[in-house]
């Protein structure tokens, strides 16, 4: 590494050290761990929002997966992500804090019941698990390429930087850290966008030397025989699922929002962050693009975006940016751990355990952030044997997101869903997301789609059969757009 890359390196690590430092000070009880003191303003929710979304998935992962597809990648953020975004900020995240919740997971055991709030709970951790690792990977082969570092190495660096804020700031620290990252990353993808167009001579050439061995790659929609991204499964299975589920019921995205100074902050937050996505794919999508451009020798497409930062960008450029994928990456470990502790705490130990002590939360909390951060860095290594991480995650994901929005857009529009009709619901729609994946074998878009569809007629009738909660109980948990109570 060049002494002014390497330079530019130390100074963001010693500044996000000390800002978990900082943070630590104001930690006192779980409120301020876990929701920051509820006092994030608008603006720092919105850019830790896009920190923690564009983070494993959607900056590796998204670069890899669009060096091997194309611009379809884009998909994810302007039919996916945007309007379910616009969605969350204007219905889910005012029913939310009229809640008073901590998490979606408590949403749902007060909407149904504890044992949907302990099941979802577990599903989430789980899948969190799995997230952290894949991102201790990413993080991993990006230090691999950059400075040769071997896996090893990088896990276990990158595993201790994270955790000194992580551990001490809580959600605090991780915010502001996330609002730093973004900033840095949206400079320096604009800057690989003006070079590497210039290096291969104009948009005119970069175009023609793209299309020249990968005619679909500047197709917006793949075609309907496409193995992974049918055009009809990333319409139904992405847009009408997958994307809705993540925005209006992913806790590492949603925390922030539950950690506003006020309801205005929150849902603002999530608009603000909603404009800022417009302009994410391109610079998550270019840099793929730019390596085959420029023929990169890469063993694995995930590799794409560390290999234009190490050839592309000048000296000092290349450290920044460098940065800025540390920060992406770090940004998804940090959020996911911080959510995940959440989830434990809260939403499983507190219901399993009659007798828990609600002042040990903070002890509790810190303690397992510690051991989710050593798990995933044992998970780590093995993660490269799983395939393309974008699509591994999205495979997950596909596993439980329609169940889980079905509960979740049923609960909160309609008083007819039933504690009985919730847990049913969502054990048989994740039982029948597997079998379509592991024994049908189905597009990951095709079973969110699917397992969707069943759960909504499912959650509906079994509730008709079912005592439903009453109406004094619902007032807060449950409401119709145009309510006005």
């Amino acid at each position: 590494m060049h002494p002014i890359d390497l330079a530019v390196v130390i100074v963001y690590v010693g500044l996000i050290t000390f800002v978990g430092i900082r943070f630590s000070q104001r930690v006192k009880t779980a409120k301020d761990f876990f929701l920051a003191s509820r006092s994030l303003a608008w603006w720092v929710i919105g850019l830790s929002i896009i920190g923690t979304n564009v983070d494993t998935n959607g900056y590796i992962g998204a670069s890899g997966n669009a060096y091997s597809i194309g611009i379809a990648q884009a998909n994810f953020e302007w039919i996916g992500a945007i309007p379910a975004m616009i969605i969350a900020a204007l219905i889910f995240i005012p029913l939310y804090w009229r809640a008073g919740v901590y998490s979606i997971a408590e949403y749902l055991g007060l909407r149904y019941s504890q044992a949907v709030r302990v099941m979802a709970a577990s599903i989430v951790v789980v899948m969190s698990m799995f997230a952290m690792g894949v991102a201790m990977w990413a993080l991993a082969i990006t230090l691999q390429t950059f400075i040769g570092w071997p896996i090893w190495l990088g896990i276990l660096v990158s595993g201790t930087v994270v955790g000194l804020y992580s551990v001490a700031g809580g959600l605090g620290a991780v915010a502001i850290t996330d609002s730093i990252q973004v900033c840095i990353m949206f400079v320096c993808g604009l800057v690989i966008i003006a070079i590497g167009v210039s290096d291969a001579g104009g948009a005119g050439s970069f175009v023609s030397k793209l299309t020249a061995e990968n005619p679909t790659h500047l197709s917006a929609y793949l075609p309907a025989d496409h193995e992974t991204y049918p055009w009809h499964g990333v319409i139904l299975g992405l847009g009408l699922v997958l994307s809705p589920a993540y925005w209006v019921g992913g806790q590492a995205i949603l925390q922030r929002t539950l950690g506003a100074r006020t309801q205005w902050d929150a849902s603002a937050g999530m608009m603000f962050a909603a404009l800022a996505k417009t302009f994410v794919p391109v610079l998550i999508v270019f840099p793929g693009l730019l390596a085959i451009v420029m023929m990169a020798n890469i063993e694995y497409p995930d590799m794409a975006l560390p290999w234009v930062i190490k050839n592309v960008l000048p000296v000092g450029l290349s450290g920044l940016m460098f940065v800025a994928i540390i920060a992406a990456l770090q940004s998804s470990i940090d959020s996911s751990i911080n959510s995940t502790a959440l989830m434990i705490t809260r939403d499983i130990r507190h219901v399993l355990m009659k007798n828990h002590n609600p002042e040990s939360d903070l002890k509790i909390g810190r303690l397992l952030t510690l051991g989710l951060l050593l798990s995933a860095m044992s998970i780590a290594p093995y993660v490269g044997n799983l395939g393309g991480i974008f699509n591994f995650l999205q495979l997950l994901l596909s596993l439980f997101q329609g169940p889980m929005l079905a509960l979740l857009l049923l609960g909160a529009l309609t008083k007819r869903a039933t504690a009985t009709g919730g847990i049913i619901t969502l054990v048989s729609g994740v039982t029948l997301a597997g079998i379509l994946t592991f024994v049908v074998k189905l597009n990951l878009l095709y079973v969110a789609f699917i397992s969707f569809c069943y759960a909504v007629p499912a959650l509906w009738i079994i509730s008709g059969f079912t005592q439903p909660h009453s109406d004094e109980h619902l007032k807060t948990l449950t409401y119709s757009p145009w309510d006005e109570r």
